[in-house]
């Protein structure tokens, strides 16, 4: 009998196909999709006629310059299509024809805005990338110029640049130089030359392709980095005696403007608003136009310029704008109302007789408004600059101290441990917790990160960056520790320089708020008596009206006091190269002034004592 066998049926592989679900598509990928697929030839041609290729490659901004080009044309038709909307919605109003043609003409310009800033947005980076880089250069050369005293090459010197905070422009340049070594598999020297070929700051530009150069023809480069840098220094003293001199012109032209064009257009509406025989054009409606929008929107201006011309440090002193932020405007909304019934303000809004109290009540409500926005952010700036005062010498001092004691052949970490029984002032603090950490067994760069926990001064982090490595790295010899002495000395004279310079037009916000409130109070007062006397003995001119000399007093005193306190901010700008300085010289300027428009309305009789 034959014995059957059951075989099971081997069935086929079962091939399992596992997709990937298809990825979103973003908003920003589907913008570029559409702008390349509709305006892609139209990009490239105005991408050619306005060489917008050589200022995106300049600016350092990785966008293909066509796709650039049409993206912009892409907005460009958006904001055109908004603005016909906008015309078409206007038309429909009732509003008067005059009103109408200046609200079309304006609505008609918005797409040539538009593509106008978006034509000269590379230029603007292209600027911002150039001043960053010549700002920082400094640093980066004596760091360079130490680590390579040390004995390291520039590829690692610039990859490690490429990992510290204490660089922001130069930083990202180390950035772009590591990503072409690291993904185009280039050599430092040719992704060094690739990044300063095209580069906006001729100084960078020079210094790392001379660098390029001693290095590929075997010269002494480090006698090549040590003129380079000597060089770096004295153009970028005298680059900042330039600077200086561009602040003055900002302040002359602040001064111009907030001063002399106030006077005179609080004179012109002054007389316009109590004069009846000027009549047109002029009135209280345009005295607070000026006052409250083109003479702040102009302050403004001129506050962005002057950024625009400083020096700028990679870092930013947070705590001010955060206590202006979650403490002065919570502040502010609670005071501006308690202030604003106490002292009787209220009453201007419920229609009663404007006098001298009431004007009075009216400014120290204003007053104690600005002063609840400007108290808590001049606060922390005051702490964190009595913190740094003075810091940026003693650091100096003490690197030249531990250049002398290291040629005794002491090691850098007993060096330091000698020197903590010194005086360095701000700076003994921090010597003497580098010491002590240094005695239970940290190295020296825990030690450092530990003492300087809290401290925001740009050179003293810097000095002490330098140090770490130079010792971490270097081995600390006497000649590194003497270059980095030498360069922690200049750079604290190019700040003190700096500020040397301008320290002299700090003066001018001040002379020009009080001229104004006093100015401007007495013309009006001497206007309202002059036009008194005429009535008296010319029967032929209208009788003034005391509430319409009472109305330009209070408009001309919110003004003033708005306007002083934005000319401490310019004032503290000027000084200290921050913002968050001028909320300290705001608070003095607006108390000055509200002290001198209480004097100064003394002399207007209608106000003090209404005629019956």
């Amino acid at each position: 009998m034959a014995r059957w066998r059951l075989r099971r049926r081997r069935r086929p592989p079962v091939i399992r196909v596992y997709r990937r679900p298809p990825r979103k598509v973003t908003l920003v990928e589907l913008f570029d999709y559409i702008s390349i697929q509709y305006f892609g030839g139209l990009g490239a041609r105005v991408a050619q006629a306005f060489e917008l290729e050589k200022a995106i490659r300049e600016a350092g901004m990785l966008t293909y310059y066509q796709l650039y080009a049409a993206r912009l044309i892409t907005v460009t038709v958006m904001a055109a299509l908004l603005s016909l909307y906008l015309i078409f919605l206007l038309i429909l109003t009732e509003l008067s024809l005059l009103v109408k043609a200046i609200s079309v003409i304006l609505l008609s310009l918005i797409p040539v805005f538009v593509f106008s800033y978006g034509l000269a947005y590379p230029a603007i980076k292209r600027g911002e990338r150039r001043q960053g880089v010549e700002t920082e250069l400094p640093f980066f050369a004596a760091y360079l110029t130490t680590m390579v005293r040390a004995g390291l090459s520039a590829g690692n010197v610039i990859e490690r640049v490429s990992r510290l905070k204490i660089f922001k422009a130069i930083r990202r340049e180390a950035l772009l130089i590591v990503r072409n070594m690291n993904i185009f598999g280039k050599d430092p020297i040719e992704a060094i030359e690739d990044n300063a070929l095209y580069h906006p700051s001729y100084r960078y530009r020079d210094f790392m392709m001379g660098y390029t150069t001693t290095v590929k023809t075997g010269g002494d480069v480090g006698h090549y980095l040590e003129i380079r840098t000597q060089d770096i220094f004295n153009a970028r003293m005298t680059e900042l005696k330039l600077i200086a001199e561009r602040m003055s012109l900002f302040t002359e032209i602040y001064v111009t403007i907030a001063v002399i064009m106030a006077l005179v257009f609080y004179i012109f509406f002054t007389i316009s608003s109590v004069f009846p025989a000027a009549g047109g054009f002029g009135g209280t409606a345009q005295l607070s136009l000026f006052t409250f929008v083109i003479l702040p929107v102009l302050t403004l201006l001129i506050l962005y310029m002057i950024h625009s011309a400083q020096p700028k440090e990679p870092i930013w002193w947070a705590s001010p704008y955060r206590a202006f932020v979650l403490i002065g405007l919570p502040l502010a909304t609670i005071v501006g109302p308690i202030m604003f019934y106490m002292t009787g303000a209220v009453d201007v809004i419920r229609g009663r007789e404007i006098n001298y109290n009431s004007i009075m009540g009216l400014s120290i409500a204003l007053a104690s408004l600005l002063l609840s926005l400007s108290i808590p952010p001049a606060v922390y700036y005051t702490m964190e600059k009595r913190r740094h005062k003075g810091m940026a010498e003693a650091t100096a001092a003490f690197l030249r101290d531990l250049t002398e004691i290291r040629k005794t052949g002491l090691s850098p970490e007993r060096s330091i441990v000698s020197l903590a029984s010194r005086n360095y002032g701000p700076f003994t603090k921090i010597v003497a917790r580098v010491a002590t950490a240094l005695t239970v067994g940290l190295n020296l760069e825990q030690a450092l990160r530990t003492a300087m926990r809290g401290y925001k001064d740009w050179l003293l982090l810097a000095n002490m960056r330098f140090l770490a490595d130079s010792i971490e790295l270097g081995g600390g010899s006497p000649e590194t520790l003497d270059a980095l002495a030498r360069y922690a000395h200049n750079l604290v004279e190019l700040e003190k320089e700096m500020k040397r310079r301008l320290r002299t037009y700090i003066i001018m916000p001040y002379m020009g708020a009080v001229l104004v409130a006093l100015a401007s109070i007495l013309v009006l007062g001497f206007t309202a008596e002059t036009l008194s006397t005429l009535q008296g003995g010319a029967p032929g001119i209208a009788r003034v009206s005391p509430e319409d000399i009472a109305r330009v007093a209070l408009l001309l005193s919110l003004g003033t006091i708005f306007n002083s306190w934005l000319m401490g901010i310019v004032a503290g700008k000027i000084q200290d190269q921050r913002v968050a300085a001028g909320f300290t010289h705001g608070i003095i300027l607006v108390v000055l002034t509200l002290v001198t428009l209480a004097i100064s309305l003394q002399r207007i009789p209608v106000l003090v004592q209404p005629p019956a």
